[in-house]
C-alpha cells in the first residue's frame, strides 16, 4: 500500500512542478498572502504586548506551525482537498476495480503547488520568529505529523459526507476551511461553547494548539493527549470512509 501510494503522489508532485510559471506563479502569491497576514499580526502586537498570554513570538509559533501542517497536506496528501467533489463525480469507480486501498490512492490523486508557498513560509516563521532551534526539531517534527494527521483525517471525515448527500462537496470544504481559521488563532481566546467546538467538529485544538502547547511546555501529558487525537481522528476518519465506501459499492452493486 505504502509503494503505491509513494508512486502516485510522486506523479502527482512532479505533474504540480511541470508548469513551471503557474507554479512559481501560485507558491509565490501564496508567500505573499502569508505575509500579509503575518503583518496584520505584527501591527496588532505593536500596540498590545499579548493577548491572552499569548506574544507575538507564541503566535508565530502557532502560525509557523499550521502552515506547515496546511503544507504537507497539500504536498503529499491533496486529493484531501476535493475528496467530495471526486466521490460525487463518481471517479473513484476506477479505483475500486484494483485490489489496492481506495484512500490512500485518493489522498495521492493531487499535489496542491501553493503548498510549497506555505511550507517556506512556516518554516521561516518557525526559525526566524518563533526562536526554534535544532533541540526543537524531534518535537516539531512530531508535532507536524500529529498535526497533518488529525486536519488530513478530519478532512477526509467530511469529505466522507458525500457518499451520502449530493450537497456534502461545498459543505466539506467549508468545515475543512473553517477548521483552519480556528487553528490561526490563540488558544486564548476559545472558551466554552466556541472550545468544545475547537477540540471536536473543527479540530484546531489537536491539529495546532495542542503541538503548540507541547513546544511552549513538553510534558508527557500532552504529548500523550497529541499523539492519542491524531490516532483517534485517523481511525475515525478510516472507519467513517469505509463505511460510505461500502454503502457507495452496494449502490453500485444494485444499479448493475
Amino acid at each position: 500500500m505504502f509503494a503505491t501510494y509513494a508512486v502516485n503522489i510522486g506523479a502527482a508532485i512532479r505533474t504540480s512542478l511541470m508548469d513551471r510559471t503557474n507554479f512559481i506563479l501560485n507558491s509565490v502569491g501564496m508567500v505573499v498572502n502569508d505575509v500579509f497576514f503575518l503583518a496584520l499580526w505584527y501591527m496588532f502586537f505593536a500596540g498590545f504586548r499579548e493577548v491572552g498570554g499569548w506574544g507575538l513570538k507564541d503566535v508565530a509559533l502557532l502560525l509557523g506551525m499550521i502552515m506547515m501542517v496546511v503544507a504537507i497536506s497539500g504536498v503529499f496528501f491533496g486529493g484531501y482537498r476535493d475528496m467530495a467533489a471526486t466521490i460525487l463525480r463518481g471517479e473513484i469507480d476506477a479505483l475500486l476495480t484494483q485490489p489496492r486501498a481506495v484512500l490512500p490512492r485518493l489522498l495521492a490523486r493531487e499535489s496542491i503547488a501553493t503548498a510549497w508557498g506555505d511550507l517556506v513560509m512556516g518554516a521561516w516563521l518557525l526559525v526566524a520568529f518563533a526562536g526554534l532551534g535544532w533541540r526543537d526539531l524531534p518535537l516539531v517534527a512530531l508535532g507536524l505529523a500529529a498535526g497533518t494527521t488529525v486536519y488530513v483525517a478530519s478532512a477526509v471525515a467530511y469529505a466522507s459526507m458525500a457518499f451520502w448527500f449530493a450537497g456534502a462537496r461545498s459543505f466539506a470544504r467549508d468545515l475543512t476551511d473553517f477548521m483552519l481559521l480556528f487553528s490561526s488563532y490563540p488558544g486564548s481566546i476559545y472558551s466554552g461553547v466556541s472550545k468544545v467546538v475547537a477540540y471536536t467538529l473543527l479540530p484546531a485544538g489537536f491539529v495546532v494548539l495542542t503541538p503548540v502547547a507541547l513546544l511552549r511546555e513538553p510534558d508527557w501529558q500532552t504529548l500523550a493527549i497529541m499523539i492519542g487525537s491524531a490516532l483517534g481522528y485517523a481511525a475515525l476518519a478510516a472507519a467513517l470512509f469505509n463505511l460510505g465506501l461500502r454503502r457507495y459499492r452496494q449502490g453500485l452493486f444494485a444499479a448493475g
